[in-house]
């Protein structure tokens, strides 16, 4: 546990946010492992009922005995550690704020900030401007994966807790670089968004196949898809399973 605790400077208040969607249970190893007090971060907005899939926040201190869980016995998606000078109110209605993002597409969609797979790797990809903006009143995200892989990205320019305001969300945009970097690292989040676009403009096909046959042959073009070509991701979709569909 040396390596995440010399990360923990002692100077930050530090936040453990729990991803409730993973299948590790980050949040019962939390209170297994002496946690407390743990609050929904999508507590007053539309989402405030969706318990089984929310993310929660909790203060932790750098000698807390879940660190030796984190690195021990965790999964790769159990969540972040924010170091930060802002109070916990703060960080938390920071982190509510982004419970949707905008794409260049002009579509929002959830940010899995609370996924160490792909939030710390957005802030990682942005540019320092960038990474000022989403990161906030935060100094730093940092996480460990199961291979005792350790991640953190620092913010540049961290806005004081007396500058901070919460924006309504979708007030940030993902930048087109950050997701052309992600492609290349994970395209599970661009599967989702395609599959989350072929089921609103065209359900005919969407429900023509079954779940598990439609993700894998969304993952199949995905990955297949040639950026060069004059034809955008969605439609290459559209046009390859209609003619399925339709043959």
């Amino acid at each position: 546990m040396r390596d995440l605790i010399d990360h923990m400077e002692s100077d930050l208040n530090w936040y453990v946010i729990l991803n409730e969607t993973s299948d590790g249970q980050p949040q019962r190893c939390f209170y297994d492992n002496g946690g407390s007090g743990t609050q929904g971060l999508w507590l007053n907005t539309p989402y405030a009922k969706w318990h089984e899939v929310m993310p929660t926040i909790a203060s932790i201190s750098p000698d807390h005995p879940f660190l030796d869980w984190i690195e021990g016995e965790s999964c790769d998606d159990w969540g972040v550690l924010v170091g930060s000078y802002a109070d916990f109110l703060t960080v938390q209605a920071h982190f509510r704020s982004l419970t949707h993002v905008w794409l260049p597409s002009s579509e929002h969609v959830f940010f899995r900030f609370y996924d160490p797979r792909f939030g710390i790797d957005v802030a990682r990809f942005c540019d320092d401007e960038q990474r000022t903006a989403l990161m906030g009143p935060t100094q730093c995200w940092l996480s460990v994966t199961a291979q005792d892989d350790l991640t953190r990205v620092d913010n540049p320019a961290p806005i004081t807790q007396d500058n901070f305001q919460e924006r309504a969300f979708p007030w940030w945009t993902v930048p087109e670089a950050v997701l052309a970097e992600l492609s290349k690292q994970d395209k599970s989040t661009l599967i989702a968004n395609s599959l989350k676009w072929l089921k609103e403009q065209h359900a005919d096909i969407y429900f023509y196949f079954p779940e598990p046959i439609l993700n894998a042959k969304v993952t199949h073009l995905v990955n297949r898809y040639n950026k060069t070509t004059s034809v955008s991701l969605n439609q290459y979709l559209h046009q390859s399973l209609h003619q399925e569909v339709y043959r």
